[in-house]
């Protein structure tokens, strides 16, 4: 198997890893690629951006309320 984070996977793909990867392990290693996009174009100075490990996605909030949503936000 393949070890990442501390965490050992089995030979083949893997659909979803704790931190919101999709890897395929094989003897040569362990090759992953994310399940999110990452926020852009929003108000820096403001809010902040936290995975959200559930849905495997960032939340952008704001910094003095992580309850709320940030609005006008750009995903790439």
């Amino acid at each position: 198997g393949c070890m990442r984070d501390g965490k050992l996977y089995p030979f083949g793909r893997i659909e979803r890893t704790e931190d919101c990867f999709r890897c395929t392990c094989s003897q040569e290693g362990m090759k992953c690629c994310s399940l999110f996009s990452t926020p852009t174009g929003y108000d820096k100075e403001n809010c902040k951006i936290v995975l959200n490990r559930k849905k495997c996605d960032y939340d952008v909030v704001p910094k003095n309320d992580s309850s709320k949503g940030c609005s006008h936000v750009i995903r790439v």
